[in-house]
C-alpha cells in the first residue's frame, strides 16, 4: 500500500431522494446515469481518477490540488449546461474537497482522514457550490481564473479541530445591491424587526470515524461497504456546526420568521443578510447573492403570515411589472409572461411572472406548498436560460 498526499473531490446530487419520490425510479436512474457520465468526462480531462460512483454520489482523486479545483469548476459548469438543456433531469450538485496523506487499499480504494473531511464539506455545499479546505487551497496556491471566497472556520463532526473553508468560484464574480426588488414591491421600513444570525446547519446523529475507507465493487463485503457508505453519504451521517455567525436552534417551530428564512441560506450555502426593507405585509425578508454560471444573481425571499397576504403582495408586484396575467411563458426558450407551476404531480406550487429589462432577467414567484413565501430573483444578463435553469430547480427547495 502506497501513501502520498492526494486531493479528494466528493460530489453529491442535491434533492435526489425527493426527485426519486416525485418522478419514480426510472427517471431517477436516468438522472444518476447522467450525473455519472458528466462527472467522468469532466474530471478525466483534468487527470482525475473516478474511484467510484454510487447513484447520486461520486468520489474522485487527484494528484494535483490545482487540477482538482479546476475540475470542480469544470464539472459544475457542465452540470449547469446539462440542466439547462434538459430541466427534467436537474443536476444540482454540491462538491467538497480536501487534501491530505492517504493510502491506497488492495480493493482499489483509499483510506485517510482527508476523505472524511471532503465528505463533510460536501454536506455544506449547496447545488452548484464548491467548498474546499484551507489545506487544499494552500497546496494549490493561486490558480488563474479561480477565486477563493473565505467562509470562515467550521466544526465538522468526526474532525477534532475546526476547519478553515472557502467557496471556490470562477474569477470575476461581483456583488450587487437589491434596490430593484424594493421598487417592485413598494416596501415599508422594517425598524422593529431584529436580525438574529443564529441557525443550525445540520443536526444529524450518526457519525463515522475519521479514517474512511472507499472501495470499488471489487472491494470488501456488503457489511464493509455499508460502513464505507456512511462516509460517502455524509449528508445522512454528519453533524456540522458553523462557528461565529451560526449556532444551532432547538427546532424550526421555535425560530423567528427571519431564522426560518435563513435556513434556506444555510441549506444552500448562500451569502444572505436581512433585507433593508420589508415588502408590505411580510413578516421577514432576506437578500442573497448567488453566482449562476459566472453571473451575479440577487435573490430576495420574503415570508408571509398567511396565503391572503402573500397573494395580495404578489398581485401588486405583477401589476407593477405590467406583465399580463396568465399569458406567455417562463421557460428556457421563452421568458416573458405569468404562469402557474406545480411542486409535484397534482400539487400546485404557486404562480410566477418573468421578464427581461435593462440588460437583466427577472422572475418573481410564490411558494405555497409549505411556508407562505415570495421569491424574486434578478440575474445580471439577458441570457435568461441561465435564470430559467436555476429557478426550475430551486423553486422546489424553497417551500
Amino acid at each position: 500500500m502506497d501513501s502520498k498526499v492526494r486531493t479528494f473531490l466528493i460530489a453529491d446530487v442535491r434533492g435526489y431522494t425527493r426527485f426519486t419520490e416525485e418522478h419514480g425510479d426510472e427517471q431517477a436512474e436516468r438522472l444518476a446515469a447522467k450525473f455519472a457520465q458528466v462527472t467522468r468526462e469532466a474530471v478525466e480531462l483534468r487527470d482525475g481518477e473516478v474511484v467510484e460512483v454510487r447513484g447520486d454520489e461520486a468520489l474522485v482523486v487527484f494528484d494535483s490540488a490545482r487540477q482538482a479545483l479546476r475540475a470542480a469548476l469544470d464539472v459544475q459548469a457542465r452540470f449547469a449546461e446539462e440542466t439547462e438543456a434538459d430541466p427534467r433531469l436537474p443536476l444540482r450538485v454540491g462538491i467538497g474537497l480536501d487534501s491530505g496523506e492517504a493510502v491506497s487499499t488492495q480493493g482499489g480504494g483509499f483510506r485517510g482522514a482527508a476523505l472524511n473531511t471532503a465528505a463533510r464539506l460536501c454536506t455544506l455545499a449547496g447545488g452548484g457550490d464548491v467548498i474546499a479546505s484551507e489545506g487544499t487551497l494552500h497546496l494549490a496556491g493561486h490558480v488563474e481564473g479561480v477565486r477563493y471566497v473565505d467562509r470562515g472556520r467550521v466544526n465538522l463532526k468526526g474532525v477534532s479541530q475546526t476547519v478553515h473553508i472557502s467557496r471556490v468560484q470562477p474569477e470575476g464574480t461581483a456583488t450587487t445591491s437589491n434596490n430593484w426588488f424594493l421598487t417592485i414591491l413598494a416596501p415599508v421600513r422594517a425598524g422593529a424587526l431584529g436580525w438574529k444570525a443564529v441557525l443550525t446547519v445540520c443536526l444529524i446523529a450518526a457519525a463515522t470515524a475519521a479514517g474512511v475507507v472507499w472501495a470499488t465493487t471489487r472491494g470488501p463485503s456488503a457489511e464493509g461497504r455499508t460502513a464505507d457508505t456512511a462516509g460517502m453519504k455524509a449528508g445522512a451521517g454528519a453533524g456540522v456546526t458553523m462557528t461565529g455567525a451560526m449556532t444551532s436552534t432547538a427546532s424550526q417551530t421555535d425560530m423567528t420568521p427571519m431564522e426560518q428564512l435563513q435556513t434556506y441560506a444555510t441549506d444552500h450555502s448562500w451569502q444572505c443578510s436581512k433585507a433593508n426593507a420589508l415588502p408590505r405585509l411580510a413578516e421577514a425578508s432576506m437578500v442573497c447573492e448567488i453566482d449562476v454560471r459566472g453571473y451575479p444573481l440577487v435573490l430576495q425571499l420574503s415570508l408571509f403570515r398567511n396565503g391572503h397576504a402573500l397573494e395580495r403582495t404578489y398581485k401588486a408586484a405583477l401589476a407593477k411589472s405590467r406583465i399580463p396575467a396568465k399569458s406567455g411563458e417562463c421557460s428556457s426558450t421563452s421568458w416573458g409572461g405569468e404562469v402557474g407551476w406545480l411542486h409535484g404531480e397534482g400539487e400546485p406550487g404557486g404562480r410566477a411572472f418573468c421578464y427581461l429589462s435593462g440588460g437583466r432577467s427577472y422572475v418573481t414567484w410564490t411558494s405555497e406548498a409549505g411556508k407562505k413565501l415570495l421569491g424574486s430573483a434578478r440575474l445580471n444578463t439577458l441570457q435568461h436560460r441561465h435564470l430559467s435553469a436555476w429557478w426550475l430547480a430551486i423553486r422546489h427547495d424553497v417551500v
